[in-house]
């Protein structure tokens, strides 16, 4: 998320302002009268996709957005704060950061957060804004989804739904509203989430570059139909984690760099699908893209070479938390 805009409008929110900011890591404005621009500051940070705090009553804010409001899907996270920091109010945005920052702000001044957004006060979760691990592929699926549930309908999920009925979600075989969960590429008009359980175990020598790389990947995941967004992370041993090609790699999908030292791999050689002698020779192992996507669980990709990397995707029931896989890099 953007470091937010964080203001007040008056010497009376100040104090609050400034303890938002702390709390937020964030600089802080004092406006109103005499000081500076509040419209000029949340209009640029309203057009710049940044998300908006500000120590005011919810109207003011609202008419220094004004005609800027535009598209749900492109609004920022906007947030009032009361005087006293006892209230937050998300105004927009709320499956976007918004509702997450009113918790927030809400949690360290001991107060409440007015979340006012359905699917929020009936379900623990919205499916616009998922716990850790899963990614909504098509929210423009969405809006007619959750008004039939608000209508009473029901899910009809294909996939592990477990998570949702806990959460509060309807779920019935015979569900009116269809929703797809797996990590595959699907082009139907169901509302589809993506768990993010498969990894990319990848090899390469000190020569390989980043568009190799990139491709290989890419060719992994055509061969078995899957999603970039299903990735959790790549990973790879500890001795190339600042390799420039994996570096240059992990910014194209976005996904966090996990890895392992070779003696967290020795346990996987016996299940190698594809065993490399010239491997071994180099590393004293005889895999380690495909040890590495096993350590997830289970190969669904075996091994995929190109000149100088070679990759395999593992793939877990569940979701898989960075954090979690491997140590950072």
């Amino acid at each position: 998320m953007k470091t937010p805009l964080v203001f007040s409008m008056g010497p009376k929110g100040d104090e609050i302002a400034r303890h938002v900011a702390q709390l937020l890591a964030s600089p802080v404005h004092m406006c109103g009268t005499g000081r500076e621009d509040a419209a000029v500051l949340v209009s640029k940070a309203y057009a710049a996709r940044t998300p908006i705090i500000g120590v005011c009553a919810a109207g003011v804010l609202i008419r220094l957005i004004g005609t800027d409001i535009g598209e749900k899907v492109s609004e920022p996270p906007v947030v009032a704060v009361s005087a006293d920091g006892k209230m937050a109010v998300p105004l927009l945005g709320s499956h976007r950061g918004a509702n997450a920052l009113a918790r927030w702000i809400a949690e360290g001044f001991r107060g409440t957060a007015a979340i006012t957004s359905f699917s929020d006060t009936l379900y623990d979760f919205a499916l616009d804004d998922l716990p850790p691990g899963y990614v909504l592929a098509n929210p423009q699926a969405l809006r007619p989804v959750m008004a039939a549930l608000l209508n009473g309908e029901k899910l009809c999920v294909s996939g592990s739904s477990g998570w949702l009925s806990l959460a509060g979600y309807p779920v019935d075989p015979q569900g009116s509203q269809k929703l797809i969960i797996t990590e595959k590429i699907y082009a139907g008009p169901e509302l589809v989430i993506h768990p993010q359980n498969l990894v990319v175990g990848l090899g390469f020598a000190s020569s390989a570059a980043p568009e190799e790389v990139i491709a290989l990947i890419e060719q992994a995941l055509a061969a078995e139909n899957l999603s970039p967004a299903a990735i959790s992370a790549l990973a790879t041993l500890d001795g190339l984690a600042s390799h420039p090609a994996l570096l240059a790699t992990a910014e194209h999908f976005s996904r966090p760099i996990r890895v392992f030292p070779k003696r967290m791999l020795v346990a996987e050689q016996k299940r190698l699908a594809t065993p490399s002698v010239s491997v071994e020779d180099k590393t004293g192992l005889a895999g380690v893209c495909e040890a590495i996507a096993l350590k997830a669980g289970a190969i669904l990709v075996p091994k995929q070479k190109s000149s100088y990397a070679t990759c395999a995707i593992g793939r877990a029931d569940t979701p898989i938390l960075p954090d979690q896989f491997g140590k950072p890099a």
